[in-house]
């Protein structure tokens, strides 16, 4: 299914450049199987009341020199997934196993690999560290702490509203805060940061919005609807950033994060 999970990512990867009317062929083809005759232009066109030509342009934006190319793609991911005897509904993996790799690619061209080790680094000389997250963004907060911890980070996850303000009054130029927020609209979230800031901590936003005033502000891959949680979780995303963080920490003083590790299970 590698095919198919490409060409399935690469439809979403341009959706923002087509037209309305190429948004509505891309979401035909990421929601339908379609067998090898489905796949006629002039079928899809009396299917989709539209032009065979707007099917060549759909396919140009996807980076195809025409339909005839982007159908052999099509058709080469079809076969591979077919399997007469499986009752797999692949309709319904392919869209799941898509929407992660979409997140994947999202990741990789977004990624910065020397603000990860200077937020790493940060980690290092800190105090004290605070992860802030509310809902589902609480879960990612705990998870931090909890892999975190047992490398002998001293760190706290404040995941009730209440919680942010007595943590505030408590940070110093010591502390690292970690604000984590999908939407980068949770003003609780972002509200306690900025405060933090003001406190003196280093502070590290995680959001699809970069905001300048922090520290560092990661940048998280999102797709269509990850905030509803209605297919794949909205925490999915921030737990790739957290485990790139996590491998560059750990190769500071590598040897004695190791035995620290070794130790929190031994106990």
């Amino acid at each position: 299914m590698t095919q198919e999970l490409s060409i399935l990512a690469t439809i979403k990867q341009h959706l923002s450049d087509m037209t309305d009317l190429e948004r509505e062929i891309a979401e035909y083809f990421l929601t339908q199987d379609l067998s090898e005759k489905a796949l006629a232009s002039q079928q899809i066109a009396q299917e989709l009341h539209i032009s065979q030509a707007a099917l060549t342009r759909f396919a140009k934006k996807c980076g195809y020199t025409g339909y005839r190319e982007f159908v052999f793609d099509y058709h080469n991911c079809i076969r591979q997934q077919e399997a007469p005897t499986s009752t797999i509904n692949y309709g319904v993996t392919k869209r799941v196993l898509s929407d992660y790799a979409e997140l994947h690619q999202q990741t990789l061209r977004q990624l910065d690999e020397a603000q990860l080790q200077r937020i790493a680094q940060m980690l290092e000389e800190a105090d004290r560290a605070y992860f802030y997250g509310v809902g589902s963004s609480g879960l990612v907060a705990r998870e931090m702490k909890s892999r975190l911890m047992r490398l002998g980070v001293v760190c706290e996850a404040m995941t009730e509203r209440d919680s942010f303000a007595w943590t505030s009054s408590i940070l110093d130029s010591s502390c690292l805060v970690f604000g984590i927020t999908l939407s980068g609209e949770t003003e609780d979230i972002i509200s306690s940061l900025q405060i933090a800031q003001k406190k003196g901590a280093k502070t590290v936003l995680l959001s699809t919005k970069t905001f300048s005033e922090f520290t560092e502000s990661i940048t998280i891959a999102s797709s269509r609807d990850l905030n509803y949680g209605n297919r794949i979780s909205p925490q999915y995303p921030f737990l790739i950033i957290l485990d790139i963080l996590y491998a560059y920490f750990y190769e500071i003083d590598q040897p004695r994060k190791a035995e620290i590790f070794k130790n929190s299970w031994n106990r």
